[in-house]
C-alpha cells in the first residue's frame, strides 16, 4: 500500500472504529428501552429512507442560510481583524464589542431581530452571523499579530510599502490562524442556522427537528439529528478543502504557516 493509502488508513480506522461500537452499543441499549425513547438503528435508517427527498430539501434550504451566515461572518470578522490590528482605538473598540456579542445567546437576540426586521433568509443569514463572526475575528487577530518579526524588518530595510508587506507576508503568515476562525465557524454556522430555523418554523432542518420532536416521531428526530451532524462536517471539511487550497496558492509551509521571506 502507498503511503497516501497507509495515512488515509491511519486517519480513517479510529472514528470508524468508534463509529462502530457506538452502533453496537446503540443497538443492544434499543432492545430494552421503547421505541418512543431510543429507537433501533434499523428504524432511524427506515424512517430517514422513508421520505429521503424532504430530508434533502430541508437540507438545501438550511445550506443555504448557513452558507449565506458563513460567508456574512467571515467578511465582517476579517475586516474587524483588520482594523484591530490596523490601530490602538480600533482593537480598543473592536475586542470587547465582538466578545459582548458572542456572550449574548442567540436565543435572547432572535426575538428583537424578528421584530425588527421579519423572518426571512436574510434575516436568519445575519444572525447566524452573530455566531460565526466571532471566530473568525478572534483567529485572524491573533494571525495577524503573529507575523515574524525578522521579515517585517527584512521588508522595511527595502522600503517595501505597508500594503505590499501586508500582502507579501503579514496575510500569508495569518492564513492558518484566518482558517481555523473559518473552519469552528462553518461548524458553528449549523448550529445556528438549526436554531434560527427552530425559533421562525419557517423551512430547513430546524423545522423538522421541531415537528418530528412536537409529534413524538423520535426514529424520524435521531435521523434529522444524524443529517444535522453530517452537514456540519460537509461544511467543515469543505472549509478545510478551500483551506489546502489557499495555502498551495500562496505556498504556504504547513509546518509553521510562513512562506519563505522572497516568495513572491
Amino acid at each position: 500500500m502507498s503511503v497516501a493509502g497507509d495515512r488515509l488508513r491511519d486517519r480513517l480506522t479510529p472514528p470508524l472504529v468508534v463509529f462502530v461500537v457506538t452502533l453496537a452499543g446503540w443497538a443492544v441499549a434499543s432492545r430494552s428501552a421503547p421505541p418512543i425513547l431510543l429507537p433501533s438503528p434499523p428504524a432511524v435508517l427506515t424512517a430517514f429512507l422513508a421520505e429521503p427527498g424532504v430530508f434533502a430539501h430541508a437540507t438545501a434550504v438550511s445550506a443555504v442560510t448557513a452558507a449565506g451566515g458563513l460567508a456574512l461572518g467571515a467578511v465582517v470578522g476579517l475586516s474587524l481583524a483588520f482594523i484591530s490590528v490596523g490601530s490602538a482605538p480600533g482593537r480598543a473598540v473592536v475586542e470587547p464589542a465582538v466578545v459582548g456579542f458572542r456572550i449574548a445567546p442567540l436565543t435572547a437576540i432572535a426575538p428583537l431581530v424578528f421584530l425588527w426586521f421579519g423572518t426571512g433568509v436574510t434575516v436568519r443569514m445575519a444572525l447566524v452571523s452573530v455566531m460565526t463572526t466571532f471566530p473568525v475575528t478572534v483567529a485572524s487577530i491573533d494571525g495577524l499579530r503573529s507575523t515574524p518579526r525578522a521579515y517585517l524588518d527584512l521588508l522595511d530595510s527595502v522600503g517595501a510599502s505597508d500594503s505590499r508587506t501586508f500582502v507579501s507576508v503579514r496575510l500569508p503568515a495569518a492564513l492558518p490562524s484566518v482558517f481555523a476562525g473559518l473552519k469552528l465557524g462553518a461548524a458553528l454556522s449549523v448550529t445556528g442556522t438549526v436554531v434560527a430555523e427552530l425559533l421562525t418554523l419557517d423551512g430547513g432542518l430546524g423545522v423538522g427537528v421541531w415537528e418530528a420532536g412536537r409529534y413524538a416521531r423520535t426514529a424520524e428526530l435521531f435521523a434529522y439529528l444524524f443529517v444535522i451532524a453530517g452537514f456540519g462536517v460537509a461544511f467543515y471539511g469543505a472549509a478545510a478543502l478551500v483551506e489546502q487550497y489557499a495555502t498551495r496558492r500562496w505556498g504556504i509551509d504547513g509546518g509553521n504557516g510562513n512562506r519563505g521571506v522572497g516568495d513572491p
